[in-house]
């Protein structure tokens, strides 16, 4: 075997944790292109801290030779779960017109909701609070103006253009979440992501709140990565001749879903077979852009 050649993957140590067939999947769709070292880092990960890529709780993403490997606001909302100490989370978007009072609690020092009437018509969306709470802790509550996050929704093919409610929702749950479980490198008592290298601990939450990173590449927000990836679909099938209707077409066979229900794993996989599938040829007469794509529903 030559040096550039890798040995075949060995799945058998990692039955414990998932089937076959499972593994099957991850090794040919979930983190596809991975090499040996990076399939075993990514389904230990896995494994150590119960994280299941089925239920989009972990994405396995990978540029080129860079490969990172993103939480998502469901696998860190899911680790909190896993506490006993967890007496859930509450999050409220605060439009305009909401009759809505926050106060400073003079025991705990901690923020607190006075109390969020709500009129008609509401009115623009203005901000958005999240409240964690555990077992012998203050609740802790996160709030964040719009103006705040205002930015993500600026970059072209962001899900924050089309779910803005729900993507800015998400957003103050995960701060919330981490601000109340420690869920942090910092702290020992959590369980953390073991990102690098087996069983050395690291931040599933960085400072940025978004994203995680487990080489030396780049560090990957899971909507900048599905905006990056959406982006080189629109050059493959502007420089493969491929029109708007036969893309619906290929997405409705390949996938059963309209494209804006596609995960971020499934666009990954979209444009891998989109490379495969469609040769290079003619450019399309008529080049689509990031609104084709934004507003495409599969009939």
């Amino acid at each position: 075997m030559s040096k550039n050649q890798l040995a075949p993957i060995r799945t058998d140590e990692f039955e414990n944790y998932f089937t076959q067939k499972e593994l099957d999947i991850v090794v040919n769709s979930i983190a596809k292109n991975a090499t040996n070292e990076e399939l075993a880092l990514f389904i230990q990960i896995c494994k150590n801290n119960g994280l299941d890529p089925f239920k989009n709780h972990i994405y396995f993403i990978k540029y080129g030779n860079q490969m990172s490997i993103q939480v998502s606001v469901e696998g860190i909302q899911y680790l909190a779960q896993q506490r006993d100490d967890y007496r859930g989370v509450t999050t409220q978007l605060v439009h305009e017109n909401d009759d809505i009072e926050f106060a400073v609690d003079e025991n705990t020092q901690e923020v607190r909701v006075v109390k969020h009437g709500i009129k008609f018509p509401r009115g623009k969306v203005a901000a958005c609070y999240a409240i964690a709470r555990r077992e012998g802790f203050p609740d802790k509550l996160v709030i964040i103006e719009r103006e705040e996050v205002e930015h993500l929704s600026k970059k072209s093919g962001s899900q924050w253009n089309t779910y803005f409610n729900d993507m800015f929702k998400k957003h103050v749950l995960k701060r919330a979440l981490k601000a109340q479980f420690g869920i942090d490198v910092d702290d020992q008592d959590q369980q953390e992501i073991e990102p690098y290298q087996p069983r050395q601990r690291v931040d599933i939450t960085p400072e940025d709140n978004k994203s995680i990173s487990v080489n030396e590449g780049e560090v990957i927000d899971a909507d900048d990565a599905l905006a990056k990836t959406w982006a080189e679909i629109q050059n493959i099938v502007n420089d493969r001749g491929v029109s708007k209707e036969d893309l619906k077409d290929y997405i409705q066979e390949k996938f059963q879903k309209k494209s804006k229900e596609l995960t971020l794993q499934e666009v990954v996989a979209l444009k891998k077979m989109l490379d495969y599938d469609f040769p290079k040829q003619k450019p399309a007469a008529e080049e689509m852009s990031f609104d084709d794509f934004e507003g495409m529903e599969l009939e």
